[in-house]
């Protein structure tokens, strides 16, 4: 196959390449060609002790030499120029929620924790052979979790010997957890972080009636004791969500204010609902909210994003054209006592009808509350389209927002502007003491199984 001007045979999995500059943007490159992510899993991307980026995607059509479905992870350089690519697995499942969350061991090994969207019930594997480097991996292992397997969430508790976590969706659609006592060598079952069935949507005036049962967490952790999540109850079309938060520490879930909540589910099964958890924002039919991204402070206060639908009220669950344009961004932020909730930017259109809750989403600088980098096709602070001047076309393009007043003010600036193409899902992985590095997927996005786009990577100092 040809890829990046290099040519490999078919069975090779690992290759060097170039990164392409993108003119359109300053410092920015090109770093994987067919390559995207869903943002349901994490980390997508780390950055190793040596200095390495290392990010994982799949592929969502077949150009560039790779196949749709490839679930590859890169490594990039932006100090050297170094670029390389291992596929971990071939045609593994043209769907974008089956790429790999990241971590570095503490051998400087990469484990890699990845599974099809819902297709099977396996949680796969794979750990490097040496220490920062993606060219050679172990055999890829599996666990079954006896049900519906998707997402990948990896953190390592130094305080607990180095126990591993991952958490995922599994058994009852429900947010469910494995551990690994030997760094990612073998897992086994952990438990459910909580229950949310058919019977809480019975009689309940915020179930549309369309799917359910299904809510959407991100993660995030201080890697020493403690994993923080924010949880709606459902999928937004199946729910007029809010949005809630809890941790997990030594055993026990808490709510925002250290509270205990209970125990986890070590049978499989919990008492504990969504709504167990401190609630951070109040949905309803006109403002339907989604889960993007969760960070800690200096304080390991808990800062986090979400999007809000604010026009489907008439037409929730239905998938029509006319709903689902108008998105807004919300921040908010725990100052230890109470969450400080503020809209942050207009997030525009849908990416297209049958996912109208999709946006073009936020990345949180994991160093920098103050610091969001957004996806939108309205201007953040108007509201008012983005039509290209290259083809008069409406397009995503990312801003870097700032504010100095913990969210309630921000000032934006355009790091893309007037593209021929979309840019879309932005992330920034931790790297505390060194640049803010920014990844996103550039081209076009017909649904999560079909879509051509490009991983791209932009430096700039804190």
């Amino acid at each position: 196959m040809i890829i990046g001007g290099l040519c490999l045979t078919a069975s090779l999995s690992t290759h060097a390449d170039s990164a392409r500059p993108l003119t359109e943007v300053e410092g920015a490159h090109e770093i994987k060609v067919n390559g995207g992510w869903c943002w349901y899993q994490g980390p997508r991307a780390i950055v190793t002790q040596d200095g390495q980026i290392l990010f994982t995607t799949i592929a969502g059509d077949t150009f560039g030499g790779i196949d749709a479905g490839d679930l590859w992870i890169s490594s990039w350089n932006p100090e050297t120029g170094n670029l390389k690519h291992f596929e971990l697995h071939d045609k593994f499942h043209r769907d974008d929620h089956d790429v790999a969350g990241l971590l570095e061991r503490p051998d400087g090994r990469i484990l890699a924790v990845y599974g099809k969207h819902g297709q099977d019930s396996l949680q796969r594997w794979r750990i490097t052979s040496k220490a920062q480097d993606i060219t050679a991996w172990e055999k890829e292992e599996s666990l079954d979790h006896g049900a519906p397997y998707t997402y990948s969430n990896v953190y390592q508790l130094s305080a607990e010997n180095g126990r591993i976590y991952n958490f995922c969706r599994a058994r009852g659609y429900n947010p469910n957890c494995s551990i690994s006592e030997d760094n990612g060598k073998t897992w086994k079952y952990g438990w459910r972080l909580f229950s949310w069935q058919k019977e809480d949507l019975k009689n309940n005036p915020l179930y549309t009636g369309v799917d359910g049962c299904r809510p959407y967490l991100r993660y995030t952790s201080n890697n020493k004791d403690t994993i923080h999540f924010v949880t709606t109850e459902d999928h937004p079309r199946a729910y007029d969500n809010s949005i809630y938060h809890g941790y997990y520490k030594q055993g026990k879930l808490y709510n925002s204010a250290g509270e205990v909540v209970g125990s986890p589910g070590l049978s499989g099964d919990s008492e504990l609902k969504p709504t167990s958890f401190t609630r951070v924002f109040e949905g309803g039919p006109e403002k339907v909210a989604w889960t993007v991204d969760i960070e800690l402070d200096e304080n390991e206060h808990p800062y986090t994003v979400f999007s809000v639908q604010m026009d489907g009220a008439k037409g929730r669950g239905q998938r029509l054209d006319q709903y689902g344009n108008d998105h807004r961004y919300y921040y908010a932020r725990y100052d230890g006592k109470q969450w400080n909730v503020h809209q942050m930017a207009f997030a525009g259109t849908k990416l297209y009808t049958k996912e109208s809750d999709y946006t073009g989403l936020v990345a949180l600088d994991p160093q920098d509350p103050d610091t969001v980098i957004i996806s939108t096709n309205a201007h953040p602070a108007t509201g008012k389209a983005l039509i290209s001047s290259k083809d008069q076309k409406r397009h995503w393009e990312l801003f870097r927002g700032k504010t100095s007043d913990q969210g309630k003010s921000w000032k934006w600036e355009a790091i893309t502007r007037n593209s021929d193409t979309d840019n879309l899902r932005p992330l920034i992985p931790s790297n505390p003491g060194g640049k803010r590095h920014i990844l996103w997927a550039r081209g076009d996005m017909t649904t999560f199984t079909d879509y051509r786009l490009n991983i791209c990577h932009l430096s700039e100092p804190r």
